[in-house]
């Protein structure tokens, strides 16, 4: 019965943690969490919504190579929402008869049959699962990468808004 305890309120806490992230409330996160920097990403995004009275005025600001302002600010904005919120469609992963495109190599594949084969019970259950640790590290690297860049993409926009309308930067 404790386990089913200890699991719920870790939901729960979790749960509070992300509520509190939409809301924008003071939580402390180590420098190293992904929900510090998806915290970070979110104040900025919602500093950028604040600071942009009139999103029509960004398609007056320069375009920097191929990033329209207009474009990136809708972008930032649905990125913060399906970050929150999700429901957004499905990408790119997804077939057209809606089946999830495997991303696994060739060469795991052969991996993962070999090891059943192994005669070793729960071998390929171990297996299995350090290799999705493993890559769920990968993804949460790449992921808080890009959630830095994104960060870094609202804040250069609201000063460039700021600079355009006048505004003490």
């Amino acid at each position: 019965m404790s386990f089913n305890t200890d699991i719920s309120s870790k939901l729960e806490n979790s749960r509070n943690s992300l509520r509190k992230i939409a809301r924008n409330d003071n939580t402390e996160f180590s420098k190293e969490s992904i929900l510090y920097d998806m915290e970070n990403f979110v104040k900025m995004v919602n500093t950028m919504d604040d600071t942009v009275l009139v999103p029509s005025r960004l398609m007056n600001l320069p375009q920097e190579g191929d990033d329209d302002p207009f474009s990136l600010f809708s972008m930032l904005n649905d990125l913060k929402t399906e970050l929150l919120w999700a429901g957004a469609e499905p990408c790119s992963e997804q077939s057209d008869r809606g089946r999830r495109v495997s991303d696994m190599s060739d060469t795991d594949s052969e991996t993962s049959s070999a090891a059943g084969d192994s005669g070793i019970e729960g071998e390929d259950e171990r297996e299995s699962a350090a290799r999705a640790a493993e890559d769920c590290r990968r993804h949460l690297r790449g992921l808080r990468r890009c959630l830095r860049q994104l960060t870094a993409s609202a804040t250069h926009l609201t000063r460039c808004y700021q600079e355009e309308v006048g505004a003490p930067v």
